[in-house]
């Protein structure tokens, strides 16, 4: 965390793009899919820890958020809404197509594809819903939450060295999602289901250590036949604020300061502000300002609009005065004067 930063705030009530506990974008989305697995509807195996849906690995396996399969033989009325999770997201199709969308390109999964999610990439499956499918997967934390922050992977994973710094070179320095499977890769991913289905955390512990290596190792071979060229950009600190950036607009009520901005990105003050600067040529509570008053613009023009101050509270002004003069400041007239438009 950003040690520039003096004032502590409450987690669970902070304003937050990135994974933070209590970020409304990191809601639970798999709520759905546990009610259709306990109607029968989709059978859902699932090893995990957190909120994640299954049997509870207590402390085994650290840096495994979830490893599990859903098999879905007929259309859901469910999909996994826009979400972000705290590791990467490493899933193969063994079977169906789904729809995938990452950040805002679309997808069609096919037969035989994985995928890789960084912690960053919003992304949804099957919205609106999930056809018949089998989708195994694993969500491996690997100590980052930010495209520049230091990767690290668990003590019982045996990459090499080399390995390790070629996949955490190859997660981070592309954004690619969607990659073409092989049979070592489909057959290293199902190793995984029996496991899940015939043992507990106690008795398949063991087991499970050596699958997921043989998946990560796999993967690694695999992601090197495929790899497109490495943008080392991408893992920068830059890339990071353009990433919150991209993302405050679904956040522009909260109650931001720089140094929150700052914080979320885990910079100083002065860095944060400085790519800011270049990537807007604003300053950071100018650029809010801005996302502010752009949304107050399409409210005021809703015909069903609240009352000015209403729209001022809800997008994030302390007061309907200092709203009406930020307003006229920008654009040369009172916010009312939207509403004579109509």
């Amino acid at each position: 965390m950003n040690k520039h930063v003096g004032a502590v705030v409450d987690p669970k009530s902070r304003p937050t793009v990135f994974r933070q506990p209590g970020s409304l974008m990191y809601a639970d989305n798999c709520r759905d899919l546990q009610i259709a697995a306990g109607r029968g509807e989709v059978e859902l195996r699932a090893w995990t820890r957190g909120s994640y849906p299954g049997t509870s690995l207590g402390e085994r396996l650290p840096g495994i958020c979830t490893t599990g399969f859903w098999d879905a033989k007929f259309q859901q009325n469910w999909g996994l809404k826009r979400h972000c999770n705290e590791g990467f997201k490493i899933a193969y199709l063994s079977r169906g197509s789904l729809q995938l969308v990452v950040d805002d390109a679309e997808y069609r999964l096919q037969q035989g594809q994985f995928i890789v999610i960084r912690p960053w990439q919003l992304h949804s499956i099957g919205e609106p819903v999930v056809g018949p499918s089998r989708l195994l997967w694993l969500i491996l934390d690997g100590g980052l939450r930010r495209p520049n922050e230091s990767w690290s992977w668990p003590e019982w994973m045996v990459f090499s060295e080399e390995e390790a710094r070629t996949l955490g070179k190859i997660l981070t320095q592309n954004n690619q999602p969607v990659w073409d499977g092989n049979s070592e890769l489909a057959n290293a991913f199902e190793a995984i289901a029996p496991i899940l289905t015939g043992r507990t955390p106690e008795t398949g512990e063991t087991r499970l250590k050596v699958a997921i290596n043989t998946v990560m190792l796999a993967l690694i071979d695999r992601m090197m036949e495929q790899v497109p060229a490495l943008d080392p950009d991408l893992s920068t600190a830059q890339n990071t604020v353009s990433i919150f950036l991209r993302r405050l607009p679904a956040r522009a009520e909260e109650s931001w300061t720089l140094e929150l901005m700052a914080e979320e990105c885990g910079l100083s003050r002065t860095r944060f502000a400085d790519y800011c600067k270049r990537l807007t040529n604003m300053s950071p509570l100018q650029f809010l300002q801005h996302l502010r008053l752009e949304q107050a613009t399409v409210m005021l023009r809703d015909a069903k609009r609240p009352s000015i101050t209403d729209i001022a509270m809800a997008c994030g002004f302390n007061s309907s005065q200092y709203f009406s003069y930020a307003f006229r400041k920008r654009y040369g007239y009172a916010p009312k004067a939207i509403a004579a438009q109509r």
